[in-house]
């Protein structure tokens, strides 16, 4: 699919013009391509925040309307001193198909909309200049958010919640490096000349053109990397002397954070711990043939054999929130799940079902799980 064929399911969709044949198609192609349910909540936000800066929407406005106008007969109107998000008014009732021209207007003007939108949010169009050549980005969500980074290279990153990656603003120089912490997804641009690297707390990964997830969270016991495509080789932080690991597709690396590090046995003698490592490979639903470890960028909840314990930290950030578990017990339950659109009632709720044994309670942003008596 088309790009632009994308921005025209969005906007049919958000009119609610889209014909059933039409959000069949939106569908398929969100299920083909993780990530792009990311982009859809970020366009989503814009539609329903309607506050856009005023910084760039000519540029933007004009650039999509002049696409359009490619596909018309009659010529369409460029931008003056229109202010886009305010030609449409959130109180008026959509009209539904005077003509095929007006409505491929109205969805034009819709996805124009989102075009400002997502253009300045992304960076896409930034107009910023830059100052320094070392000038770093920090691009960070929050819990209960997560964001798509389009890096200079043509790189794309997505973030889960509660995650942080830093960049140089210029991306230049013989080497990629962009510094990661909590869990991202990332499309890396192929370029032989210049290795991409990520660094984390545990691990540095090293690719050249690929696509994988990596995983860490500082309040986790590992960290995860999952090649998807493509291959990665492998350092650990602590153990730089140790051999490097190359993954190959579906390959999944589990380190363990805590015994990767350097250790003194005593005063006199150093020694080093034996890195903790796994090495298995990505788990796939059968349902769909999608992998679990890169089902949130399809804005799923997944759980696969995980303890309560692993998944109380998954939930906290998915959904902003505070989980207490009050038995040592029931932290070592083991689940296994996958939630879309879910509240965190129903969360709670089928957990609770799937396994038995507890009890929950939901205070605002508190949730308390304790032993049924």
């Amino acid at each position: 699919m088309k790009q632009d064929r994308f921005w025209e399911l969005i906007s049919l969709k958000l009119s609610g013009e889209a014909q059933p044949a039409e959000l069949t198609e939106l569908e398929e192609f969100l299920q083909e391509n993780p990530g792009e349910g990311l982009r859809m909540e970020t366009l989503i936000a814009i539609w329903n925040s309607h506050q856009y800066p005023a910084i760039q929407k000519k540029e933007a406005y004009n650039r999509h309307m002049q696409r359009l106008s490619n596909h018309l007969s009659e010529p369409v109107l460029q931008y003056e001193n229109v202010d886009v998000a305010d030609t449409f008014d959130e109180e008026q009732p959509i009209t539904k198909n005077p003509s095929k021209l007006k409505r491929m207007l109205w969805v034009t003007g819709i996805a124009a909309s989102l075009l400002v939108g997502f253009f300045v949010y992304s960076g896409v169009a930034g107009t910023k200049k830059e100052t320094k050549s070392n000038a770093h980005n920090t691009v960070s969500t929050k819990r209960g958010s997560k964001s798509k980074v389009n890096l200079p290279d043509g790189t794309q990153v997505w973030l889960n919640a509660d995650s942080k990656i830093t960049y140089n603003e210029n991306f230049q120089g013989s080497i990629r490096e962009v510094e990661l912490t909590g869990e991202a997804f990332f499309d890396v641009v192929r370029d032989e000349t210049r290795p991409f690297i990520i660094h984390t707390s545990a691990i540095d990964v090293k690719v050249l053109g690929t696509a994988f997830n990596v995983r860490s969270y500082a309040e986790e016991k590992n960290t995860e990397t999952s090649l998807i495509r493509g291959s990665v080789e492998i350092t650990l932080v602590k153990s730089p002397d140790m051999k490097k690991i190359i993954l190959k597709p579906n390959d999944k690396l589990i380190v363990n954070n805590s015994e990767s590090t350097m250790a003194l046995e005593n005063d006199e003698k150093k020694r080093k711990n034996t890195p903790v490592l796994t090495l298995g490979k990505i788990h796939y639903k059968e349902k769909d043939s999608s992998a679990v470890e890169i089902l949130w960028t399809k804005n799923k909840l997944a759980f696969d054999k995980e303890t309560l314990e692993e998944i109380a930290l998954k939930i906290e950030r998915w959904y902003d929130v505070k989980l207490i578990i009050t038995d040592e017990n029931l932290k070592k339950e083991s689940y296994t799940a996958t939630f879309e659109d879910e509240t965190l009632q129903e969360v709670m709720s089928a957990l609770k079902q799937a396994g038995g044994g507890f009890r929950y309670s939901i205070n605002k942003k508190e949730v308390m799980v304790s032993a049924e008596r």
